[in-house]
């Protein structure tokens, strides 16, 4: 079997009926030379002469033998023909419709100068006189009783007769005849056309340009999923699950924006301040829309009633008292009440808080409680009772939107709710950054991050650093790569963030870079982590830890 250039044939090659009598000569190739022949299918090629005159080709086939030499061959399917009056070469097809080609004969011969002036341009074959040939083949044709032209003799052309031997028929073409001068092409002549036909380039991408297109196809899948609060309109009460980057947040703040719009009194809330911050900027304008965290509302709230709380005290006046404080405040003051309560970040709350927000609704048969949640994470609650006995949507965020589906391929590997499915752009590979110990991380990051700054493919605002513990000993700098860095709560879209993977949670950056992965070790973290980037997503620390964060044997140095 002869070794094939591509190996197998793509699908737009299978798949299109006018390209089948090519399929037909590779595949005849492919099985029936011997093991000790290269062929390289449809290879382009363009040159200039002196004159800056431009000129391209194409060869069908290439048939490369160490001892034998070259094959430059051209297919033309069809029953063909030559008219007499002006030579042009036309190819009949079986529904009758006449098409005009190219002569195939000058095709290869014109392919077969163009690879040898290049050979010897490169001096690959340091002058030796290599044996190359040059034929076609017209499997839709019989072989006719004379030559074709005073250039198309019979022998140096296939027809369909030929087709079942036409291993011979190559073999026979490659070995006929002969000049003293001719020289073997060898394993050196052999490396020298691979190099030159099949050789393989890998340019690194410009992160700005897929920044673009990714975050163009990212927007517009996100905007598909609003049709799924149409479908849920007549549910008073839901509770709607999804992974990382379904468009949970997305859903939650166009249904309060709704509600809103429609007159009703709306609270939109999450346990997150930072993502509170980022749900308030995007809602900013909405008349009749309150925008908070948990607890700042229950201060709030409580303050504007008069009911007294502690300005600090132990977990217990987060835990009991501020959602003790909201449901007193709605109590006294019923004018603070909502007629739409909307969580976002749902399992993030405990029952208790969940049931807070319920009890300040102010008309239980009109009111509206909706609570996206992610069933897979519990960084902050481990309570889902609550959750569990509210109806659940029947339509389940199963698609994954915000990110590319290489970073979709590691966040799942940490994920053990219910799988999605990736439906965005494929994206680039999760990057490392090796360091020998985590004082190097950030150091690394800021070269990094000041070669794509300043190569103009990102943005300030479009960068995350996370640090992977919730209290590290990590210093946090005011300036990355000599640009300023805000916190998540704080974000300006000339800063860098700068913060932990736990403050940023429920938010997200088109470029984000891990540090401290050394204290990355809880799997939902992890997956938090992981999750946050929408387009580029490098890992920075030791190869052992890059490797245990990516569940590979070894990490890949960037």
């Amino acid at each position: 079997m002869a070794r094939m250039y591509p190996r197998e044939l793509p699908r737009h090659v299978l798949e299109n009926p006018k390209l089948s009598s090519e399929v037909r000569v590779y595949e005849r190739m492919r099985d029936k030379l011997p093991g000790d022949f290269n062929c390289y299918y449809s290879r382009s090629w363009h040159e200039a002469d002196t004159d800056g005159a431009e000129f391209d080709g194409e060869a069908d086939f290439i048939v490369v033998h160490a001892e034998h030499g070259l094959l430059f061959l051209e297919v033309k399917g069809g029953r063909v023909s030559c008219r007499e009056n002006d030579g042009q070469w036309l190819s009949e097809d079986r529904d009758g419709f006449r098409f005009r080609i190219k002569n195939p004969l000058s095709q290869a011969r014109s392919s077969k100068h163009h690879f040898l002036k290049r050979l010897n341009a490169g001096k690959m074959l340091r002058g030796r006189f290599i044996r190359a040939r040059h034929g076609a083949i017209l499997p839709g044709s019989v072989r006719p009783a004379r030559a074709l032209a005073p250039d198309a003799p019979l022998d140096i052309i296939a027809f369909g007769d030929d087709m079942d031997a036409l291993d011979r028929w190559i073999i026979r073409r490659m070995t006929d005849g002969g000049d003293l001068r001719e020289s073997p092409l060898g394993l050196d002549g052999l490396r020298a056309l691979e190099e030159l036909l099949a050789s393989h380039f890998e340019l690194k991408a410009h992160i700005g340009i897929s920044l673009a297109d990714d975050a163009r196809t990212i927007e517009r899948l996100t905007a598909e999923q609003a049709w799924i609060l149409d479908s849920l309109e007549d549910n008073r009460e839901m509770a709607i699950s999804g992974g990382a980057g379904s468009g949970k947040t997305v859903l939650a703040v166009e249904k309060a924006t709704r509600s809103a719009a429609e007159g009703r009194r709306t609270l939109l809330t999450c346990f997150n301040a930072p993502l509170a911050s980022h749900l308030r900027s995007v809602c900013h304008g909405h008349e009749n829309l309150v925008v908070a965290s948990f607890h700042a509302l229950c201060r709030t709230l409580a303050h504007k009633a008069g009911v007294d709380v502690p300005t600090e005290g132990d977990q217990s006046l987060f835990d009991r008292l501020l959602p003790e404080a909201l449901v007193e405040a709605v109590g006294n003051n019923p004018d603070l009440a909502f007629d739409t309560v909307i969580v976002d970040e749902g399992q993030d709350f405990r029952d208790s808080w969940l049931n807070s927000l319920r009890l300040a609704i102010s008309d239980p048969e009109s009111g509206s409680f909706y609570v996206f949640y992610d069933d897979n994470q519990r960084l902050f609650s481990p309570e889902r009772g609550f959750i569990d006995a509210l109806p659940a949507s029947s339509i389940a965020l199963t698609r994954n939107l915000r990110n590319t589906r290489r970073i979709h391929a590691l966040m799942t590997k940490w994920y053990e709710g219910r799988r999605s499915t990736p439906a965005g752009p494929e994206g680039e590979p999760v990057g490392s950054l090796v360091c020998r110990n985590g004082e190097m991380a950030l150091s690394r990051v800021s070269d990094r991050v000041a070669q794509l700054l300043g190569s103009g493919q990102v943005l300030p605002g479009q960068i995350a650093i996370l640090v992977g513990g919730g209290r590290t000993s990590m210093s946090l700098p005011d300036k990355i790569a000599g640009k300023p860095t805000c916190r998540s709560d704080d974000v300006r879209s000339d800063h860098i963030v700068l913060d932990t993977v736990r403050r940023f949670k429920g938010l997200s950056r088109p470029c984000v870079f891990l540090v401290g992965i050394d204290e990355l070790t809880d799997p939902e973290l992890i997956y938090v982590a992981t999750s946050r980037a929408n387009v580029l997503l490098e890992i920075v620390g030791t190869a052992e830890d890059i490797a245990r964060i990516k569940q590979e044997v070894e990490a890949t140095v960037r």
